[in-house]
């Protein structure tokens, strides 16, 4: 039997009351008297009635243009990577505890998220948080002229006249290249994102020119696509070669997790005492006892906080001008690098 679902109809005959105030007791701060609130969620619980937040929220913001509906819109490519899932978590946290529901969209590249904007702009959406990807110029103006503001986390804005923010990539890679350097490495290698993938790009530009400031080339150069597959093909890459590396700079921990399998169980290497290793964003598992792997620490916490508060602000205002805030990368020394005690840092260090 097909099952039927209760309405607020069907609430507000059962409590002997308007629909509007079945209405107005399911909304915080309406106006209605408590006996009669209370009759209608006695009812409700009786028929066992679940308000829909999505369509009250929807049907009030377009009655009311000025009134928010309460949701921001999120469009992440790579959720698969652990990164991504940690950031989406912690995103998650800040947007409720500020009262707001998040409607996440997954696109398999930037290509589609224009495409997921004008999906998610259907459900009178707050403002939008786009993480590692960027929206198009137009799809900018867009959001502009609806008044939608638009975060970008972990990418440049290329122009756009929107927020964004994200980690010092460059830098990130001239603090890599520093502690390698430090370490004694001569044959330094590299391995990147595909080549259209922005983040890996300042990373790779900040490691090659500290490289050579010290007189340094990188000495061989491999790409995957921030998978824990592609970072161990292209270990096995790497390593099949005449000349090995002594030292791997990977521009994400996820990458240089596969190069460690590669090189401890395909391989028979020993790290750091055959090659040493480092990563880029500190994702829990680099911490893992048997990977203990040194890397760049992204302070996502702090990260994503101040994305939320920027994003929240724009809201309030949705006229003033957008802000692009970079932080600073932090070396994380564990045991993957040569001759590097592993550094202490608070339980949170971000």
């Amino acid at each position: 039997m097909r099952k039927t679902s209760v309405t607020s109809y069907d609430v507000a005959k059962a409590a002997g009351v308007s629909q509007s105030a079945v209405s107005r007791a399911f909304s915080p701060g309406a106006s209605i008297a408590e006996k009669t609130r209370q009759r209608v969620l006695d009812a409700a619980r009786e028929l066992g009635y679940q308000p829909n937040a999505i369509a009250r929220s929807m049907s009030t913001a377009r009655q009311e243009p000025s009134q928010k509906s309460g949701m921001v819109g999120i469009v992440v490519t790579r959720l698969e990577d652990p990164f991504f899932a940690h950031a989406i978590a912690n995103f998650s946290r800040h947007l409720q505890a500020r009262g707001w529901h998040m409607l996440l969209f997954t696109v398999d590249s930037s290509a589609e998220v224009d495409e997921a904007l004008n999906s998610l702009m259907q459900y009178r959406i707050d403002g939008v948080i786009i993480l590692s990807a960027i929206l198009s110029d137009h799809m900018a103006q867009v959001c502009r002229a609806q008044g939608t503001p638009v975060m970008l986390y972990n990418r440049d804005t290329k122009g756009l006249e929107v927020s964004a923010v994200g980690i010092a990539n460059h830098e990130g890679g001239r603090l890599a290249a520093d502690i390698l350097l430090e370490a004694g490495h001569e044959r330094i290698a590299f391995v990147g994102g595909d080549a259209g993938d922005e983040t890996s790009r300042e990373r790779e530009a900040g490691f090659v020119q500290r490289l050579a400031e010290a007189g340094l080339t990188p000495f061989q150069r491999e790409s995957g696509d921030y998978t824990f597959v592609s970072g161990r093909e292209a270990g096995l890459r790497l390593f099949a070669r005449h000349g090995r590396p002594d030292a791997v700079f990977c521009a994400s921990d996820v990458m240089a997790l596969g190069i460690l399998h590669a090189a401890r169980f395909d391989l028979g290497l020993r790290v750091p005492l055959d090659f040493s290793l480092i990563g880029f964003d500190d994702i829990p598992a680099a911490a893992w006892p048997g990977h203990q792997l040194t890397t760049i620490r992204q302070p996502i916490r702090r990260m994503i906080r101040e994305a939320v508060s920027i994003l929240a602000e724009a809201m309030e205002a949705p006229g003033e001008p957008p802000h692009t805030r970079l932080f600073p990368g932090t070396l994380i020394l564990r045991d993957t690098v040569r001759g590097m005690g592993t550094a202490s840092l608070s339980p949170d260090g971000q």
